[in-house]
C-alpha cells in the first residue's frame, strides 16, 4: 500500500454537461476513458452512457450532466488520459443511430477545464447517404479504435456533427518525486 502512495496519480472530476448541434431531441451518449497500459484505475468507473435528454432543447443544447470522478496511478505519463465518446439519437420509432464520434485528450496541467468535444461520423458512399436521409440510419465504425488513434482515419471519408461540452478539474500527485513537472 505505500508504494501507492508514492506512486504519480492523476485525479479527474467533473460532468459531461451535455451534447449540442443535433436535429434530434432524444440525444445520449456512451464514454469511456482510454490510458496506457501503465495506468492503473484506483477508483471510479472509467466507461458509460447518460440518461438520454427526451426534452424540448434549450438553445441546442442536450443536457446530461453526467459525473466523473476517477483516480489512477501511472508509471508513466505515457497513455494520458483520453476521453472517448459516441453519441447516439433516437428517432420517433426508438431506432438507435450514431450521430457522432470523438475522442479528447485530457489536459496535463492540473486545474478546471470547460472542454468542447468535436464530433463526426463516416459519410459513407451514396447508399448509405440515401439510407441516413430516408431511415435515419448513418454509418457506423466497424472497428472503434480508429476513433482513438488518427493514423486510421486516413482516407475516411467523414462530415463533422456536433459537440459535448465537459467541465472537468484535473488534480494531480506526485509527479515531482519523479522528476516530472506539470
Amino acid at each position: 500500500m505505500d508504494s501507492v502512495f508514492r506512486t504519480p496519480q492523476v485525479h479527474v472530476i467533473g460532468e459531461i454537461i451535455g451534447a449540442s448541434g443535433f436535429a434530434s431531441t432524444k440525444v445520449y451518449a456512451r464514454w469511456r476513458m482510454n490510458v496506457g497500459h501503465d495506468w492503473r484505475l484506483l477508483s471510479g468507473i472509467d466507461n458509460g452512457e447518460t440518461f438520454y435528454d427526451c426534452t424540448e432543447h434549450v438553445e441546442d443544447i442536450s443536457v446530461f450532466e453526467h459525473p466523473l470522478d476517477l483516480h489512477y496511478a501511472c508509471k508513466t505519463i505515457s497513455g494520458w488520459p483520453k476521453f472517448d465518446v459516441e453519441v447516439w439519437t433516437v428517432d420517433t420509432h426508438g431506432r438507435h443511430s450514431i450521430a457522432g464520434y470523438g475522442c479528447l485528450t485530457l489536459p496535463m496541467s492540473p486545474g478546471q477545464y470547460e472542454l468542447d468535444v468535436l464530433l463526426w461520423r463516416p459519410e459513407g458512399g451514396i447508399y448509405e447517404k440515401l439510407t441516413s436521409f430516408f431511415l435515419s440510419a448513418n454509418p457506423e465504425l466497424v472497428h472503434k479504435n480508429m476513433v482513438i488513434s488518427g493514423n486510421d482515419r486516413f482516407g475516411l471519408q467523414t462530415i463533422s456533427t456536433g459537440k459535448v461540452m465537459l467541465r472537468v478539474g484535473v488534480i494531480v500527485k506526485d509527479f515531482n518525486l519523479h522528476g516530472v513537472l506539470m
